[in-house]
């Protein structure tokens, strides 16, 4: 057991991970010719799949870690958030490339802005990289620790904006997003529900209430 947490907290086998997984179904599908008829099609989903994956899996490591803080795994796992969160940003931005070449380059991607998706995409894309930029102690240092967090709570939002803008991409679409929706809500709810419940209630001080509201006897 702790050969396994010791290499689940591994930077070296969260990058092995992180990087196969595009490998696996990126660059290996376009050299065997497993990609379909629409080669380039299947490129722009697969990349925003991953994208979109990889931040759920960043929001979805803290709740565990509440509801399970006595875990080794969900504790080495939550090591490599930041890793993954940026990890997040690159595909999203390999699924933005894909897309400027699938509409035919500059000039197809702005006819391409008339379609809702299209926005909701590139504001959750624009916010992942902000927060890309800033996952560095320099930037921590330089807004401060609370500013930081404040900033970085910016990720639920992406993940709504990137949700719904895979929801609604095309047809099938939404029976992919719901996958990584109900999960990432159950768990967060989950979480706000033992913070809630395990919040010890407020003790009154009944002497010292007593003697203001009440003369001595």
């Amino acid at each position: 057991m702790n050969v396994l947490i010791k290499i689940l907290a591994h930077r070296l086998f969260a990058l092995a991970v992180l990087v196969g997984v595009g490998v696996w179904l990126l660059v290996v599908p376009s050299f065997t010719g497993r990609l379909g008829a629409n080669p380039l099609e299947k490129l722009l989903h697969q990349s925003g799949e991953i994208a979109i994956w990889a931040l759920g899996a960043v929001l979805a490591l803290s709740p565990l870690r509440v509801l399970f803080p006595q875990s080794r795994i969900v504790a080495a796992l939550n090591r490599h958030r930041r890793m993954i969160g940026v990890t997040a940003c690159i595909y999203g931005l390999l699924h933005f490339g894909f897309h400027v070449l699938y509409e035919g380059g500059w000039d197809g991607l702005v006819r391409s802005l008339s379609k809702p998706f299209i926005w909701f995409g590139l504001t959750g894309l624009t916010i992942l990289v902000i927060l890309a930029a800033t996952s560095n102690q320099l930037s921590i240092q330089a807004l401060g620790g609370k500013n930081w967090k404040l900033l970085h709570r910016l990720a639920y939002i992406a993940a709504a904006l990137l949700i719904y803008h895979q929801s609604i991409a095309g047809k099938g679409h939404w029976f992919v997003a719901r996958w990584l929706l109900f999960p990432l809500l159950a768990v967060q709810l989950a979480r706000v529900a033992k913070t809630f419940l395990l919040r010890k209630p407020r003790r009154l001080n009944y002497p010292a209430v007593y003697g203001v509201l009440s003369s001595p006897p």
